[in-house]
């Protein structure tokens, strides 16, 4: 009998221990199964963004290139896969072919490795963020229209708008056919107000105004409708919030009124309050506009810029601190998480850096001015 109790006691004490291994391993596998699930749809878009911010510039060759002459910079860029003819004519001076040659490669490469094989978030957040390049040929194709010139060194890649549409909009005679053809697009958002603003007063301004108003606002629609998620969506904000900050430095600069600085600025945002941006549109100088950036983490990186403007520096001081800290606080932000949707993203901000660095390399050597670089 006391064999056969202990038999028993052994019997509990073993199946004790496997119900509890078995808990224990129901348990511990749910955080591994949520990070499973929480990243398997990055598995195949990630080694090719990865690839993308591989073949792209690394700080060390910025540094060589910085002193390197201009023929060096050339062949190197050549190495990369960039067109000679766009290459060479940097040697006589003419940056403008490669700077749309080096456009063009960023939006073929995004569209190709990330847009169209991430996840619907990623995806639609890229594809945003690299038609900043369509925004900047749409505004050529007015300015051209407006001065009754052909278009010219335009990156000519359709990203938001569609092919046929693209056509039509560079086929255009005239400013108004301009915004017509973009009726029904991502752009079409307070265009017909600016067109008649246009039409009374010759301004184009109103018109770029709504044009980057509208592109903003399609970025932060990514956040309103849940097409990103919380993680994403601090990129986004960080596009808007840098974007308005840039619309006050520009209205301080022009004296613009204070009620259209604020109508110009874009909804949402990541750290810059309804308050604060009415704060910045009031604001009367640039120096202002720092000031009351003040507590945010754009302040640090206007404040230098500030003090460069009051040694006598041009405004184009406060371009260059706006693209330093879109670089780092994203790079920042991608690396809160290293193999999920940011990090995917990150290698679209990568390839941009990339081609504000060459651009502002080949520039800067060109009138033998200094290099800043991002």
């Amino acid at each position: 009998m006391l064999g056969l109790a202990g038999l028993q006691d052994y019997t509990l004490l073993a199946v004790g221990i496997i119900a509890l291994v078995t808990v224990l391993s129901i348990i511990l596998s749910i955080p591994i199964t949520d990070v499973v699930w929480r990243y398997a749809p990055y598995a195949y878009p990630l080694p090719r963004a990865k690839a993308v911010e591989a073949e792209t510039l690394s700080d060390e060759d910025y540094e060589e290139l910085k002193d390197a002459p201009v023929r060096d910079l050339v062949t190197r860029l050549e190495e990369l896969g960039v067109e000679p003819e766009a290459a060479r004519a940097v040697l006589d001076g003419n940056t403008a072919p490669l700077e749309i040659e080096l456009k063009r490669r960023a939006v073929e490469s995004v569209m190709e490795r990330i847009v169209e094989t991430s996840p619907e978030d990623v995806s639609e957040l890229a594809r945003a963020l690299i038609a900043k390049y369509e925004l900047e040929d749409i505004k050529a194709v007015l300015r051209a229209r407006h001065a009754g010139e052909e278009p010219k060194h335009l990156v000519d890649a359709p990203v938001l708008l569609g092919a046929e549409t693209w056509r039509e909009l560079k086929e255009a005679r005239s400013v108004p056919e301009v915004v017509d053809y973009l009726r029904g697009t991502p752009y079409d958002r307070g265009l017909e107000e600016a067109l008649r603003e246009y039409e009374e007063t010759g301004s184009l301004l109103p018109l770029e105004l709504a044009l980057d108003r509208a592109y903003y606002e399609h970025l932060w629609d990514l956040v309103v409708s849940e097409k990103v998620d919380e993680e994403l969506a601090r990129l986004v904000g960080l596009e808007i919030d840098l974007y308005n900050v840039e619309v006050a430095l520009r209205g301080a600069i022009l004296n613009l009124d204070p009620e259209r600085v604020l109508e110009a600025m874009a909804e949402g945002g990541w750290e810059l309050a309804e308050w604060r941006k009415r704060e910045l549109a009031e604001a009367e100088d640039p120096l202002e506009v720092v000031e009351r950036l003040s507590g945010t983490s754009l302040g640090p990186y206007l404040e230098e810029a500030a003090e460069e403007y009051s040694e006598g520096r041009g405004v184009q001081v406060f371009d260059e601190a706006l693209r330093k800290a879109r670089y780092e606080l994203a790079r920042e932000i991608a690396g809160s998480d290293l193999i999920g949707a940011p990090a995917v993203v990150h290698a679209v901000y990568e390839k941009q850096r990339e081609v504000d660095n060459v651009i502002s390399l080949v520039n800067a050597k060109v009138a033998d001015v200094e290099t800043m670089l991002v």
